[in-house]
């Protein structure tokens, strides 16, 4: 009974309040409604501008594949030219528009053996967008561009970026890459750490086959215990 006065006592004060200040009350109203119609309309806007991007990355895409079999030397590198040059604005998008048009233009730049812009625009494309499924591989694969340009220190970096997602389907490729590229930096602690890793979480893989061998060699030469 007691629980109940009180309830009620609240509940008359809470009434009288409101009453008071019905006007401000209304005003709050109008103004989350207001922002709600706002949040509505720009995340409208922003999958409208998404899906434009995407069509726009899409329609390079095709422009460039088009019979391109049938291309050779100046004609293939115009193509390409005039292909990175429709993505550079897109380049700069976030989400999934900048990962899909930042992976073309490391695709295209890697076979034009510019390495070094190939890099930058797949850890352009890792950082679009931190949880897209793409992050694990274009880290792998600046880290294969790092390497490409002798940039030990980065290839490491990035091979230990793609090796972090257990669900990608080279982590134990680049676990093995990872310790490779120490023990050619001589940094023999940092490739034992790598080939433990890969041989503990899967022994029995040609992967895991290989570190373990790499492990059997360093000790052998002194270069760990």
């Amino acid at each position: 009974m007691a629980d109940k006065i009180v309830n009620e006592s609240v509940a008359d004060k809470l009434n009288s309040k409101l009453e008071k200040s019905g006007k401000l009350v209304f005003a709050v109203c109008v103004a989350v409604a207001v922002i709600v119609v706002a949040v509505i309309a720009v995340s409208f806007a922003c999958g409208k501008s998404a899906e434009a991007g995407i069509e726009q990355v899409d329609s390079i895409s095709y422009e460039l594949t088009k019979d391109a079999q049938e291309l050779k030397g100046d004609e293939l590198a115009a193509r390409q030219n005039a292909a990175l040059d429709k993505l550079a604005a897109l380049s700069e998008k976030s989400g999934i528009v900048g990962i899909r048009a930042n992976m073309l233009i490391a695709d295209l730049k890697f076979a034009q053996k510019k390495y070094d812009e190939a890099k930058v625009a797949y850890v352009k494309a890792a950082e679009a967008n931190k949880k897209a499924y793409t992050v694990a591989v274009a880290y792998f694969n600046a880290g294969v561009c790092a390497e490409e340009l002798n940039d030990l220190d980065s290839a490491a970096k990035y091979y230990g970026e793609a090796s972090a997602d257990a669900d990608f389907v080279l982590a134990d490729h680049a676990l093995f890459s990872l310790g490779r590229v120490n023990e050619t930096k001589a940094a023999y602690a940092d490739a034992k750490a790598a080939y433990e890793k890969l041989n503990d979480l899967h022994p029995t893989s040609s992967w895991g086959q290989m570190a373990k061998s790499r492990l059997l060699a360093l000790k052998a030469a002194g270069n760990i215990q």
